[in-house]
């Protein structure tokens, strides 16, 4: 079963709402649910890295090898779409969910656009 954790700057909301999404194919946390909101985004790479987790999120550093040596790692997804509210994020999601099965997160870089997903595997 796949693991997914949201950073802190993916609205809250969508916690509960991927989980109704995804069901049992997969368990969603949330930086916020598990405490970690001070968290560096190394020490998160790193504890998706541990705890074999996709990270979403919308911040870039996580796919930069320049900040973050080791990405894609066990798997990262950025949101590259403003604005960046539940309704766009929900939408962003939604289109991933149709075109990529979960299973093809693991170990891939993805970045949802607007308009397109860029996709690539590690």
């Amino acid at each position: 079963m796949i693991k997914i954790l949201l950073d802190q700057n993916i609205p809250a909301e969508t916690e509960a709402w991927l989980a109704r999404m995804v069901g049992d194919r997969a368990t969603v946390d949330s930086t916020r649910s598990l405490g970690m909101q001070r968290m560096s985004d190394e020490d998160i790479f790193y504890y998706c890295q541990k705890n074999r987790m996709v990270l979403i999120t919308y911040d870039d550093d996580f796919q930069n090898p320049l900040v973050i040596p080791d990405v894609p790692g066990y798997g990262v997804i950025r949101l590259n779409i403003y604005p960046t509210g539940l309704l766009q994020t929900q939408d962003a999601l939604s289109r991933l969910l149709v075109t990529h099965p979960l299973e093809t997160w693991e170990k891939a870089s993805i970045v949802i656009d607007q308009k397109k997903i860029r996709y690539s595997k590690k």
